[in-house]
């Protein structure tokens, strides 16, 4: 059906206005760091709950699929300081320090963060039960990746809701 040259010319200016107008604003949503779980250790040595910088020089994370009958079974990984000679933080996400596998998001798995050496660990942290439900908020041309939901627990201990706080980092004492 032919239809009349003025509506083309109308709907390519109309296109044409809207992708300069989207195309000119960035986007600055951090979708990246949503999902991501930020542990930090306790260096205050003045308590008996902080590390010393020695027992932070190398930080073990062991990831274990919560279904069983996924491969690998588990894996474990080294984390060192870099640059600097401790390691202060441990972010876990999606694809970070592990390789994303297949389209298994980090609540897929069960954690252990540990110190100490791989076969004797002194003090190690299981983070479980991660839960997470993301939404897509819009404003204008902008879509942008929300938590609705971020919970976890450590140690079995009480569900800590990253949601609903205003730092995203989960602080790792030792226990006494």
């Amino acid at each position: 059906m032919f239809r009349n040259p003025l509506t083309w010319l109308l709907l390519l200016i109309a296109s044409t206005a809207l992708a300069a107008c989207c195309g000119s604003v960035p986007c600055d949503c951090r979708d990246e760091l949503d999902d991501a779980l930020v542990f930090r250790f306790n260096t205050d040595v003045s308590t008996t709950q902080g590390f010393r910088p020695e027992e932070l020089s190398t930080v073990y994370i062991r990831r274990v699929p919560l279904d069983s009958a996924q491969k690998p079974i588990s894996e474990t990984i080294a984390v060192t300081g870099g640059r600097r000679p401790t390691v202060q933080t441990v972010t876990i996400n999606n694809s970070q320090p592990f390789v994303q596998s297949g389209t298994r998001k980090l609540d897929e798995y069960r954690y252990t963060i540990y110190l100490g050496t791989r076969r004797a660990p002194t003090d190690s942290f299981i983070v479980s039960n991660i839960r997470l439900l993301d939404d897509t908020e819009a404003d204008g041309c902008c879509s942008c990746n929300v938590n609705l939901v971020k919970k976890l627990q450590v140690n079995d201990g009480p569900d800590l809701d990253l949601s609903k706080e205003l730092s995203d980092t989960v602080l790792l004492s030792r226990k006494r």
